[in-house]
């Protein structure tokens, strides 16, 4: 099968499983670069991935320096201002607590007037803060400054995709802190591929394939390599 010119996409490097930077290989590998090598593959184009911090996806699109953002954001009525979300894909949130800390939290609830975090540029800062509850809502550019802090106990809790947590939690990336597996997310929620608003054809092409995938269970499988289904 002949392939157009590789379509640019950028993720953020160290989100495992949804989008990550595989150390070993140097290639993205994760949930969502599966997904979109699926769709090149039924669509005819080509894959080249950069990598960028979460925070500057957006801008990097509206820049014009890619053509599809290949990460776990959310599709929200202000982001879809200035960029166009395909059909979604499931996801949800999880905790991390220092891990002398036996306490089982099952709800945002569980943390009022505590000091929190989150990670910049996702959507939980905001929904953090919308509830009113805490102390503190502290944002972070790494989740690795965020891990750090719920270990030294600046914060009692850092939100981020459980399926993320999961697998730092599973490659030893959490020193000093565990995952809370008692929690109960606030809501699923939608992750989606985003394209520079206006370019109906590319997105035409990412929904058709999704479509296809969801109706013969392919992106079931991939969903389920990745801890990510049900």
């Amino acid at each position: 099968m002949s392939l157009t010119p590789p379509m640019r996409r950028r993720s953020p490097p160290s989100s495992a499983p949804t989008t990550f930077l595989d150390v070993k290989t140097q290639k993205i590998e994760g949930l969502m670069p599966d997904v979109v090598r699926e769709i090149g593959r039924r669509e005819g184009f080509a894959v080249d991935y950069n990598a960028v911090p979460f925070s500057v996806l957006i801008q990097s699109m509206v820049s014009g320096k890619i053509d599809i953002i290949v990460a776990g954001m959310t599709p929200t009525p202000k982001r879809a201002e200035v960029i166009d979300f395909s059909q979604p894909v499931t996801a949800f949130e999880g905790v991390i607590v220092k891990d002398t800390d036996k306490t089982d939290y099952r709800s945002p609830q569980d943390f009022k007037g505590m000091s929190v975090g989150a990670p910049t540029g996702t959507d939980y800062g905001a929904q953090l803060m919308k509830l009113g509850i805490f102390k503190e809502v502290k944002m972070y550019d790494s989740p690795a400054d965020m891990t750090r802090d719920v270990a030294l106990a600046r914060i009692v809790t850092g939100f981020n995709d459980y399926p993320i947590l999961k697998a730092q939690e599973a490659a030893g990336a959490m020193a000093g802190t565990r995952v809370d597996d008692s929690y109960v997310p606030m809501r699923k929620f939608d992750i989606a591929i985003a394209v520079k608003k206006g370019n109906g054809d590319l997105l035409a092409k990412i929904n058709e394939a999704l479509t296809k995938m969801k109706a013969d269970g392919s992106l079931e499988a991939i969903l389920k390599k990745w801890h990510m289904a049900g």
